[in-house]
């Protein structure tokens, strides 16, 4: 039988990138799913799982065991990419208002 771990630190995603909360995935010593949280929001930044591994319900895992330990909230709607709407929606969760004044909700009828 594999031995699956969920373990969470501190890292940084790439070197021009704050620190983050990660939650990582291991079967048998290989990462299979990484979630990466921003310390400051609670913004899921980014959700890694190699091909041969999705389908596996292992970053639903890791999101579950994420917002058990802290406030995670997915990005604004219209941030997210396809893939990352189509987590968000899958896992549900709370999304983050837009904090950056770049997103207007509000129906532009000079349009029609």
């Amino acid at each position: 039988m594999s031995e699956r771990q969920i373990t969470r630190d501190i890292a940084r995603y790439s070197e021009q990138d704050q620190p983050m909360h990660r939650w990582a995935m291991t079967i048998d010593g290989e990462t299979v799913s990484e979630l990466w949280v921003a310390v400051e929001t609670g913004e899921i930044m980014q959700v890694e799982t190699p091909d041969e591994h999705q389908g596996n319900g292992y970053a639903t895992a890791l999101y579950r065991q994420a917002a058990r330990e802290i406030a995670v909230f997915h990005a604004p709607e219209s941030h997210r990419t396809y893939e990352g709407d189509r987590f968000a929606r899958s896992v549900g969760g709370d999304a983050l208002p837009c904090l950056h004044g770049c997103c207007d909700d509000t129906p532009d009828f000079d349009e029609e």
